[in-house]
Order: structure tokens, then C-alpha cells, then sequence
């Protein structure tokens, strides 16, 4: 047993030495759509889509998705994936004195493009306006991107629209730090922070970087769709807006590290979801590689809960060895099972032997399970971007080649043999088809689970196969075998 674990070990550290890194560059395309050239800007997560016709973000479409998401587009105004609502407007639309029944055509440019960052500049005017849109694009796991716009329409009303007021999501406001649901009037404030559409899934909002003179509003544009946005009501000689546009998943941990986790207020459950989120991204910022992360959570847990383990564990290799005299007893008593029932409690209470105490092991680690998978689904952002490990690049997708999947199930198969091999008395029938076919089953129900939960199963039946050795050398020095029921049916001892 312990040259298994001196191998385990060196396999570990030959995996952990071969792990690798993935760039997700920033890439840029140009195409037409609608009659108008358009500018696609691609990081990991998210494809933006800046127009000529009004200068606008036609997308900001979500394509990563884990198995709790959808591939969607953040920009309100998009039915069925594939068709925007007719007259919506965009976002970074621009009304000088009103809604225009067009949409100006701008200049767009590429003013930097580097693997981290992409720069796309939007330039246009009309009879008494200039105005400069710039949007730049990071390499990052956090949704955002930063925005200014650069207006001179000198005694004119200036509005930005920000987008199409959707069904569903919520119009939230930010002011001094604390959300609400409906504008503020002048003066119960001291800062405006921003506004934005936020759903259980997405949160599309703007954020301000510095104080700005400019107030909310809705309203109706040419085609009689709402919109939201600033505006402010006599433009100076020159306007200058500029913030952080998060156009991505609900997740706490990414609308916290931009400032905007009062968006996203956490329950309970979620606030134990946070503190594993933040255990393992502490264990990954230590290690450098989340396999290594999931690994030292795994041993953490196991270590944590081990007393429990432990004395369950000794319940159930007790439960083992009464397999005899349980048989026995149940052949003698077939027929009256209130008497059965009364010998079995009484051999359990000799015995000291929890007869449930084998489900608890189960039922301690699937919280664990739950809270994990949601952490990897949480964090999946960073562990797309994170070091990969051997042939998997992305823990928080499937395993390609389902190597763990097999390699897991192909253990707790052994486990399960080991385990009947100790039993005196194998168990029969529906008892025994289950102890075998239940690996099976969760191979082929959870067969796309994230990689890095499948990892986490593996290291996790591996330490229960070790402590089980543990256990069973435990019960070997503390007494003898039990003997085999003499022929006549009686308990021994009795």
C-alpha cells in the first residue's frame, strides 16, 4: 500500500510538472452587416461588434458557456439569438436635441490592437456635433470594457442611449456606492455611478469612472421602442464620459473585483459558495495551477472531516464483519421479522455498530460536491484563462477524451471489489447489482461534467480508499476476527 501511494505521488508531480499554458489572444475581423461595416473584437469570453451605421455595439455576444450556461448575446434587444427587435436602439446611440430617425454614419478605425488589447475608435459629426466614441477591449476573465466618448455639441441636448429597455432584466441605478431601482432626484446624492440591465443570468452596466454632470432618462425613440440612457441638457463646449462597461455573466466574485457586487447580493448558500470560491482561487494563487488547487482542497476537506470519516468508516468495516451472524440470524428468524428485527438491533447495540452510519460518509461529501461544481462553474472565467493540465486546457469544461471519467469509474468499480472481498458474506441480489452499476450510472449521467469536479471525484476516492486501509489496520490490531456463528444459530457470546 504505501509504494501504491510513493507512485500516486510521482505521478502527481510528473502531471503537475507537465501542465501548461493557454493564450486567448485579443483578435480582430472586419465584415458588413445590415449594409454597414462593422469591426469584431474577440477575447475568451465575450465578441463585440462596433458599427459604422450610428457608431453603435450592435453585440456583446457571450459565447463561452459552461453547463449552467447558454451562448447569449448582453446587448438588450436580441430575440432568438439571431434577430435584434425592430427599431431598438443600440448602445452608444447619440441624440443631439432628439431621437433621430437615422443612424449617422461614423469613421470606424483600429487605433491599437496588441495580443492583450484591442482599441477600436468611432468617429463622426453632423451640422453642429463632433463626436469620438473609443472602446477598448482587454484580455481578461472579468467582462469588461473600457468606454469614452468624446462629444462637442456646444448649447445642445445631449443623450446617450446605453440600449433597449428589455423585458425581464432590471434597470438598476448606482449612486454613492448603494443600488436602486428607480432614479434619484438631484440633490439625495452626492455621485451618480452608473445604470444598467441586470437578470439572473447577465448584467449589462455601465459604470462611471469620475463624477459626471449627466442624469438618467428613458424614453421613446422614432420606431416608439423604450430606451435608457444619459443625457445632460446644455452640453458644455466639450463632454467627456468614460467608465467600465461589464457586459457579462452574473457572477459575485467578477462584479465584486469592478466594484458592482451590490448588483449581485448573495443568500446563504450563495455566501458559502463565495467563501469555496475564494478558498480555491487562494489555493490556486499558492500553487499556480487549479488541478493543484482542487488537489489541496480535496486533501483540506478529507482532513477536516476525517474524525467523522473515521469513526464511519470503522462503523462500517464493523457492519462488514457482522455479516455472519446477521445471515444467521436472519435464517433462524425468517419467518417472525419483529423478532429479527429486535436480535439485529440488540447484535448492533453489542456490538457498537451504527447500522446508518455507512450512508453518512455519502451524504457528508455531496454538499461538498454541490458547493465544488458551483465553484468551478463560478470560476470557470478564471480557469479558462488558468495553466491547463496534461490534455486538458479548460478544467471548468469536459474532459476532451474523458480519461478521468474512465479512470475514476474504473477505480470505484476496484474500490467496490475490495470491498466485498473483505465482506464475510457478499451481499446478494439488488444490493449487490447497485454497488456495481452505480459508478456506471454516474459515468453516463455526469459524463460532461467539468473536468477539474471529476478530478476532484478521483483524488477523493483515492484518500477514501487510503483511509479505508487506514481503518481496516486499526480493527486489526484492536481485536481478533470474528468467529463463524456456530451451527446452531446462536450469537456468539450469547
Amino acid at each position: 500500500m504505501i509504494r501504491t501511494w510513493v507512485a500516486f505521488a510521482v505521478v502527481l508531480v510528473a502531471v503537475g510538472c507537465a501542465s501548461f499554458s493557454v493564450t486567448h489572444p485579443v483578435t480582430l475581423s472586419v465584415g458588413e452587416h445590415d449594409g454597414a461595416e462593422y469591426i469584431e473584437a474577440e477575447n475568451a469570453f465575450v465578441r463585440y461588434r462596433f458599427s459604422e451605421s450610428g457608431g453603435v455595439m450592435d453585440s456583446a455576444f457571450l459565447h463561452f458557456a459552461t453547463l449552467r450556461d447558454r451562448a447569449a448575446d448582453a446587448v438588450p434587444g436580441w430575440e432568438n439569438g439571431d434577430d435584434f427587435i425592430v427599431g431598438a436602439s443600440r448602445p452608444f446611440e447619440l441624440w443631439i436635441d432628439g431621437p433621430h430617425t437615422g443612424r449617422v454614419p461614423y469613421e470606424a478605425t483600429i487605433a491599437e490592437k496588441t495580443i492583450q488589447r484591442a482599441v477600436i475608435e468611432l468617429s463622426g459629426e453632423g451640422e453642429n456635433w463632433t463626436a469620438v466614441k473609443t472602446f477598448t477591449v482587454n484580455h481578461d476573465a472579468l467582462y469588461t470594457m473600457d468606454v469614452r466618448v468624446q462629444i462637442w455639441a456646444p448649447g445642445s441636448k445631449v443623450q446617450l442611449v446605453l440600449g433597449h429597455l428589455a423585458r425581464g432584466p432590471d434597470l438598476l441605478y448606482m449612486y454613492d456606492g448603494e443600488v436602486y431601482s428607480s432614479p434619484q432626484p438631484v440633490g439625495a446624492y452626492t455621485r451618480f455611478q452608473g445604470l444598467g440591465l441586470v437578470s439572473n443570468q447577465e448584467v449589462y452596466f455601465l459604470q462611471f469612472d469620475q463624477q459626471v454632470e449627466v442624469q438618467p432618462f428613458q424614453a421613446v425613440n422614432q420606431a416608439g421602442q423604450l430606451v435608457f440612457g444619459v443625457e445632460i441638457g446644455e452640453a458644455p463646449d466639450e463632454l467627456h464620459l468614460s467608465g467600465t462597461l461589464y457586459a457579462g455573466r452574473n457572477r459575485y466574485l467578477l462584479l465584486e473585483a469592478v466594484g458592482l457586487e451590490e448588483l449581485s447580493p448573495v443568500g446563504l448558500f450563495s455566501q458559502f459558495l463565495v467563501y469555496v470560491m475564494r478558498l480555491l482561487n487562494w489555493l490556486y494563487e499558492l500553487t499556480g495551477n487549479y488541478a493543484w488547487a482542487i488537489l489541496l482542497f480535496t486533501l483540506l476537506t478529507r482532513v477536516i472531516l476525517y474524525p467523522v470519516m473515521r469513526s464511519q468508516l470503522r462503523s462500517m468495516a464493523k457492519m462488514q464483519r457482522l455479516q455472519p451472524k446477521m445471515k444467521k440470524l436472519q435464517e433462524r428468524y425468517k419467518d417472525d421479522r419483529a423478532t429479527l428485527q429486535k436480535q439485529m438491533m440488540e447484535l448492533y447495540r453489542k456490538e457498537k455498530v451504527n447500522p446508518l452510519g455507512g450512508c453518512l460518509p455519502m451524504l457528508l461529501q455531496l454538499p461538498l460536491l454541490i458547493l465544488l461544481w458551483q465553484a468551478i462553474i463560478y470560476s470557470s472565467e478564471h480557469i479558462r484563462l488558468s495553466p491547463g493540465f496534461l490534455w486538458i486546457t479548460d478544467l471548468s469544461g469536459p474532459d476532451p477524451y474523458y480519461i478521468l471519467v474512465i479512470v475514476t469509474t474504473g477505480l470505484m468499480i476496484l474500490q467496490q471489489w475490495l470491498t466485498q472481498r473483505r465482506m464475510a458474506t457478499a451481499p446478494t441480489g439488488g444490493a449487490q447489482a447497485m454497488g456495481w452499476l452505480f459508478p456506471l450510472i454516474m459515468a453516463v449521467f455526469f459524463l460532461n461534467w467539468p473536468a477539474g469536479l471529476w478530478m476532484y471525484w478521483l483524488f477523493t476516492t483515492v484518500l477514501q480508499v487510503g483511509q479505508q486501509w487506514v481503518v481496516d489496520r486499526e480493527l486489526a490490531r484492536e481485536e481478533p476476527p470474528l468467529e463463524t456463528p456456530a451451527d446452531d444459530g446462536q450469537i456468539q457470546g450469547d
